[in-house]
């Protein structure tokens, strides 16, 4: 998608549009494409995730597939928000149906809302994946774009802790490297060559002393590590990005709470002072083999 990047550094923003009170306007483009997903492509992604051999489908897979339309979504002529520059804040999924990598996916993105937030405003894209006509697959990303608007208020006060930290015991699940490259080579997997992930160079002149991990390589390790104490399917996915985390790190996934149908998850730095996501998984037991 090295396309869609060359498009973004030259895209024009409407800034008149994120500077007013009112939300900027979304283009009502829906975007489609059927996907063919190669079992070979699926594989080199479960090894670079830790994702063991499993009765169903990664539950990142079809939506990190799908990246080339949520760009195409973001460089719509009509779109007033810039590409390069978004923070991916949260990320939604959920597994309605069977994923079976042999049937084709015909997937549609689309702009889903926008509100207002105290830098700036969130903007979701949705997408929707069916196999043989039948709803399977949806997610949500949402994206911040920093913008001293009208709207925006005083950075709301920290909390010192989320609240399951006070009341649920941690449980150590992984410790996982994250060398240099890793954004390349997920890059390579995924398509997402935003150069904040590629090297040093390219990550500074973005604002960051060093390329940082792929958010959605992040949540992929902590899906991956959380379905191994699961005991079922993992068909909701709930997550919050938190900080990024700089090339090359040692991250920990620790588990928080777990119950018949969830489980509480966290990604942190070895110190556990940092903490670069936390999600919720909901479990679905019932797995047919």
């Amino acid at each position: 998608m090295f396309r869609e990047y060359s498009q973004a550094l030259f895209k024009r923003v409407d800034k008149r549009q994120l500077m007013q009170f009112k939300p900027p306007v979304l283009p009502a483009r829906i975007y489609a494409k059927t996907l063919d997903l190669s079992q070979t492509h699926y594989q080199a992604f479960c090894e670079l995730v830790n994702w063991e051999p499993s009765a169903y489908v990664h539950p990142l897979y079809v939506q990190m597939m799908s990246l080339e339309l949520q760009m195409q979504c973001l460089l719509d002529k009509k779109s007033p928000f810039p590409l390069l520059g978004l923070v991916h804040v949260e990320n939604r999924v959920t597994v309605s149906g069977t994923l079976s990598l042999a049937s084709p996916f015909e997937c549609r993105v689309k702009y889903l809302r926008v509100t207002p937030h105290s830098k700036g405003w969130v903007v979701d894209i949705s997408l929707d994946a069916l196999q043989n006509g039948m709803m399977v697959y949806q997610a949500v990303s949402s994206y911040l774009v920093k913008v001293k608007a009208v709207h925006v208020s005083p950075k709301p006060k920290k909390i010192a802790n989320e609240p399951w930290r006070e009341t649920a015991p941690t449980v150590l699940l992984n410790s996982i490297s994250a060398p240099s490259d890793i954004g390349r080579r997920y890059a390579k997997i995924s398509g997402d060559y935003n150069p904040i992930h590629l090297f040093s160079l390219s990550a500074k002149i973005f604002g960051f002393k060093q390329p940082i991990a792929h958010g959605m390589w992040t949540l992929a390790q902590g899906i991956s590590s959380a379905a191994q104490v699961a005991g079922g399917e993992i068909s909701e996915v709930e997550c919050s990005f938190k900080r990024p985390i700089p090339l090359p790190n040692v991250i920990e996934i620790l588990q928080h709470n777990k119950t018949d149908d969830s489980i509480e998850i966290s990604v942190a730095d070895e110190s556990h002072n940092e903490t670069h996501l936390t999600a919720l998984f909901s479990i679905k037991t019932n797995i047919k083999n």
